[in-house]
């Protein structure tokens, strides 16, 4: 003989958008939920596609039973970054000039610019790790992926006389 247990319906999902840097940062939504007002915390490391739990939030299903309510998570695209789970990957163009005899470049991070060294002889394509610079992990916000910069290197359009003149020295004619 079966015993049934009252019927469950579906929860309730809602769709949220935000920003790549309240992804980062985590973020706060107010939502109206059967004629309540839901404050509702996204944790930092959010991703699309991650849903936050709020339990029994939506209304009553049909045995009277709370049902929960389900933020899924829409993170817009940031052009400075690609994601890939915790890790970011971002492009650092460079000056030949730099990229042959080395110096310093700013690199964007979701928590602002910071400075990388580059080492003379950095080729085209190369990448450099940032330990720690990428998003948080979802379950563990003190820890960080990392984020990796890609170097592109910009050659001169237009030469100087004088800069067209070292070239050719340096070329050997």
């Amino acid at each position: 003989r079966r015993t049934s247990s009252p019927a469950r319906s579906r929860p309730l999902e809602y769709p949220v958008t935000i920003s790549f840097q309240e992804a980062y940062q985590g973020a706060q939504r107010t939502i109206q939920v059967d004629g309540r007002r839901l404050d509702v915390k996204i944790p930092g490391g959010a991703r699309s596609g991650t849903k936050v739990r709020i339990a029994g939030a939506a209304p009553a299903g049909p045995g009277g039973q709370k049902n929960d309510l389900y933020l899924v998570i829409d993170v817009a695209a940031d052009t400075r970054f690609e994601r890939k789970g915790d890790d970011l990957y971002t492009d650092v163009t460079l000056d030949l000039f730099t990229a042959v005899l080395g110096g310093r470049v700013g690199v964007p991070t979701p928590a602002g610019d910071v400075q990388l060294t580059i080492p003379a002889g950095t080729q085209p394509g190369q990448t450099f790790r940032l330990a720690g610079r990428g998003m948080p992990k979802i379950r563990s916000p003190q820890q960080h992926g990392d984020l990796y910069a890609r170097v592109k290197v910009q050659l001169p359009r237009q030469l100087t006389p004088e800069q067209r003149r070292l070239f050719e020295q340096l070329r050997g004619g």
